[in-house]
Parts: structure tokens; C-alpha cells; sequence
């Protein structure tokens, strides 16, 4: 039996003041969230630092190239940092 409208409505609006009243209450029923690991941050870190040493180093072919390392370990410091 689908709810009313009205029921659904009402529902919701005791969800969001239960979940105003009291967050602690709400949160017990999702499951946690873990921290990002120091990993992929750290990983991001070294591409990046061969992406400028490519840069600095490379002549033109490795300011081309350096792209490449750069935009994934950007990709890697941003999952990371969560």
C-alpha cells in the first residue's frame, strides 16, 4: 500500500526534526566514514615532484610530457586529502 502524500510529507518533516534535534541520533544509523589513507596523498606528492623535474629538466619535450604525471598526481593529492 503506497503512503499518502500528506504522509510522506509529514514523515519527512519528522525525519528533519529529529535529525535537527538531535544528530547523533540520525548519524547512528549511517555507517562511518574513514579517513583517507596517507598513501595516495604521498603518491600524488612524488608525481608531482617528477612532473616538475620533467619540467625543469625535459627541454620542451619534457614540459610536454610533464602534463601527464601532473594532472594524475593532482588526482591522487586530491583523493587523498578526501
Amino acid at each position: 500500500m503506497a503512503a499518502e502524500p500528506d504522509d510522506a510529507k509529514r514523515f519527512d518533516d519528522i525525519v528533519n526534526n529529529l535529525h535537527q534535534e538531535d544528530p547523533g541520533f540520525t548519524s547512528a544509523f549511517q555507517p562511518e566514514r574513514r579517513p583517507p589513507g596517507r598513501v595516495p596523498l604521498l603518491i600524488g606528492i612524488a608525481l608531482c615532484l617528477v612532473a616538475l623535474a620533467m619540467l625543469s629538466f625535459g627541454g620542451v619535450k619534457g614540459a610536454v610530457l610533464s602534463v601527464f604525471p601532473w594532472l594524475i598526481g593532482m588526482g591522487f593529492v586530491l583523493k587523498g586529502r578526501g
